[in-house]
């Protein structure tokens, strides 16, 4: 009688599982033949080689949010965040355009340059997949292990990181001359905040204090916290970092704490970034709302010129191929050594955040940052090779965040490991990048803070 209800049950489970493929790979056809559609439609049926290329790319992107278990895995996460505007973008401009914007790449370049570009991309995203299989193979790193624990008392150490975060905007709204004053700032970021880089980073813990909340099932004062933060840090004028580091990783602790997320849900999101990108991009230039959308592509086209990846990239790529610009090879690795040095105490420090460097090269001295993807810094550093080798490491490194923070912690049920990856994930992917080195040292040492407090106040218990 037993033996029968588990070979029912053994049934129905495989009868579930070959229904759920099937469903998923029905999804990933017809998601793929949609966006083949849209393509072709944006090329006016008229496909060249890149239009090819780009056509090639698609399943390698729809892939990771479609078909895996986890619709917040790391590459759903970042395809969906970031890098889905940025080839759109690209995929915009060279159906639309015949030249490049920054750069001295002649007008005949512009489609090889669109294609080897392209081309990058592909490369980087199945070596990447095949460094995220192949990380398995390696041991489980302890340090990463450091970062799973449980808070003692999550309320204290909220309130006391979210008062940092509320102090240190209230001294930059003072210092700027109110409100008017920071938005005024924002139009042109790297001067109006020259200097004040870190003042950015403390408002910022504004969300890693609503995330410990969240965590800890106080979901309503973490609402609050989050929409705080987020208009706070949005005031700084950065559109994709204000919902990129506050929204992004409350819906990733709430996927994983509270309840999974669908994909619909998901998409509504998305919808609500996409017209905070466009509004609040229009009203930080001309102090006003009056634009129109007159249509969906206007909509997605409008979002993803603020990333300008098809006016970067390309053009990235075709000056170092035609010997324009010269490759990094691994300058661009070390600048994270300079960072820790005041420009007060050198002050022919060079420029070390790779988008300045990028800037200058493709602009000239009347620069402003051009940040080129974690595709674009591999190439940018070593060519191909780069690419090859980069994307492959990415790929392992961020296999062993997602295993330990995320996969090993639904075992032990800790909880600080999740706010952990909402908070890191996304510059796991450019850990290349000195931008993004920047910010994990920073956090790392935030989160190895909050544990020795944490174990401090365990003691006093």
């Amino acid at each position: 009688m037993n033996k029968r209800i588990s070979q029912n049950l053994n049934y129905k489970k495989n009868t579930y599982i070959s229904t759920k493929i099937l469903l998923q790979s029905l999804a990933f056809i017809l998601i793929n033949m949609l966006i083949y559609f849209y393509i072709l439609y944006l090329y006016d049926f008229q496909p060249n080689v890149v239009t090819l290329l780009f056509l090639l790319l698609t399943p390698l992107l729809v892939y990771p949010v479609i078909v895996t278990k986890d619709i917040m895995n790391p590459f759903s996460i970042f395809i969906i965040s970031s890098q889905s505007l940025f080839i759109y973008n690209m995929i915009d401009v060279n159906a639309n355009k015949t030249f490049l914007r920054y750069g001295s790449v002649h007008r005949e370049y512009f489609n090889i340059s669109f294609a080897y570009s392209v081309l990058i991309i592909i490369i980087w995203y199945i070596v990447a997949y095949s460094g995220y299989n192949y990380a398995d193979r390696f041991k489980t790193s302890n340090f990463l292990t450091k970062f799973n624990f449980t808070l003692d008392n999550p309320k204290l150490i909220a309130i006391g990181i979210f008062l940092i975060s509320i102090l240190s905007f209230i001294y930059t709204v003072a210092d700027k001359g109110g409100i008017s004053g920071m938005i005024l700032s924002s139009q042109n970021r790297v001067e109006g905040f020259s200097g004040q880089v870190y003042l950015i980073k403390l408002v910022s813990l504004g969300t890693v204090s609503s995330l410990i909340l969240l965590v800890h099932n106080y979901k309503k004062i973490s609402f609050i916290m989050i929409i705080i933060t987020f208009f706070m840090v949005s005031l700084f004028g950065g559109r994709g970092a204000a919902f990129g580091g506050s929204i992004l990783p409350y819906v990733i602790c709430y996927h994983y704490r509270i309840r999974r997320i669908k994909i619909i849900e998901l998409a509504f999101i998305g919808g609500i970034a996409l017209l905070f990108i466009i509004y609040y991009g229009h009203y930080r230039l001309y102090q006003n709302f009056n634009i129109e959308l007159e249509s969906f592509t206007n909509i997605i086209s409008n979002a993803a010129a603020s990333t300008q990846g098809g006016d970067i990239l390309p053009a990235l790529v075709g000056s170092l191929r035609t010997g324009n610009i010269p490759y990094s090879k691994g300058r661009t690795l070390l600048n994270v050594f300079f960072a820790p040095i005041p420009r007060t105490l050198w002050a022919n420090k060079p420029i070390i955040d790779e988008t300045g460097v990028i800037g200058k090269l493709l602009i000239g001295k009347d620069f402003w940052g051009l940040p080129p993807g974690t595709y674009g810094i591999a190439y940018f550093n070593f060519g191909i090779i780069g690419v090859i080798m980069f994307g492959f490491i990415t790929g392992i490194f961020v296999r062993q965040v997602y295993k330990i923070l995320i996969l090993k912690r639904e075992q032990t049920n800790e909880s600080f490991g999740v706010v952990v990856y909402a908070i890191l994930i996304g510059s796991v992917f450019n850990i290349f990048s000195t931008s993004a080195q920047i910010n994990i040292i920073w956090y790392g040492i935030t989160f190895l803070l909050i544990k020795y407090i944490n174990k401090i106040k365990f003691r006093i218990k």
